[in-house]
């Protein structure tokens, strides 16, 4: 049955301050040779491989402008259950820029490559994904239903269409106005008072120095691109109807003002296999703001799906669900 869990936003964010891009034991860190789409050059992406062989692997794909060390440090310890897979996705990180179209289907065939390059598709994996990573395991899960256990979707964008997406883009973050040389110091104030003083702590104070960094490592192409092809026009209603049912487990920011949390609000209503946690007085990077609270979850999820009995901070009871 699908349901949904609400959590307070006191939380800290765990071990590891992920402010580095080293491996650490037990990890490998290599280059896929991965074939892009048709047209585009082939592809060998950076990507850490961390954990024993033999063990089922989980799959950590970053957001836009993001890098595998988005995840690195936080998720270190799901070494003593699982073989986890970092890969810096095309266009990002320390993987190659390649002036091509960056659609969906660019994703996740590179993906589906370095993962057979890696060894790691033998048996069926399990996908975590923030915001952009979260659209490509849906395409991936849609593509290869056989290859994939269960999935974490972080902070999923879902739209109706471009321009509602442009215009809450456009309000939600600077860096996109900036992009669109349109300016706005009214609507940087309006902004920040929506976002609040304990949010923007959060984010001064929990997001890793090695994430800022990598966060300009791309081209212009590999950023508009994939803002045109994979977030502003894309709708991800019609893919969902497509996918099989799987415990796919949905972690959103309350403040979210990049992927709106009303806009995924009523998925589990109608995808029973879902189930929604919302994390209260949280944006969009819920996964560095509140590392504990989802590394708990998502532990859960993965192992057996209890999310109702974890023991995380105090929660706020939601109409459409109750697991604690």
């Amino acid at each position: 049955m699908a349901t949904q869990e609400e959590y307070s936003g006191r939380d800290d964010t765990g071990n590891g301050d992920g402010r580095s891009g080293g491996t650490g034991p037990g990890s490998h860190v290599s280059r896929a040779g991965a074939a892009g789409g048709p047209g585009s050059p082939d592809l060998a992406l950076e990507y850490s491989l961390l954990g024993n062989p033999g063990r089922q692997v989980v799959l950590f794909l970053h957001g836009i402008t993001g890098s595998r060390n988005y995840f690195f440090k936080k998720v270190r310890r799901l070494t003593r259950h699982y073989r986890l897979l970092l890969p810096d996705l095309p266009g990002f990180g320390d993987s190659p820029k390649p002036r091509t179209a960056y659609t969906l289907d660019f994703y996740r065939d590179t993906v589906r490559k370095t993962i057979v390059a890696a060894g790691c598709h033998r048996e069926p994996i399990h996908i975590v994904g923030h915001s952009l990573g979260a659209l490509i395991a849906l395409e991936y899960a849609v593509r290869y239903p056989e290859q994939v256990d269960r999935m974490v979707w972080l902070s999923l964008p879902r739209f109706q269409n471009p321009r509602a997406a442009h215009e809450f883009f456009w309000k939600g973050s600077p860096n996109y106005r900036r992009l669109l040389n349109e300016h706005s110091m009214a609507e940087n104030v309006a902004q920040w008072k929506r976002t609040g003083l304990p949010m923007i702590a959060r984010y001064l104070f929990r997001i890793p120095l090695s994430v800022v960094r990598d966060s300009r490592k791309f081209t212009l192409n590999s950023l508009t691109s994939t803002l045109e092809n994979c977030l502003l026009n894309y709708r991800v209603d019609p893919v969902l109807g497509q996918l099989e049912p799987r415990p796919v487990l949905l972690l959103h920011g309350r403040k979210d003002q990049v992927a709106p949390f009303c806009n995924v609000e009523e998925l589990p209503g109608s995808y029973r296999y879902m189930q929604l946690v919302a994390i209260q007085e949280s944006g969009h990077h819920i996964f560095l703001t509140h590392t504990r609270s989802c590394m708990r979850l998502i532990e859960q999820h993965l192992g057996d799906g209890s999310i109702g009995h974890a023991n995380p901070a105090p929660t706020m009871r939601h109409p459409i669900g109750d697991l604690v």
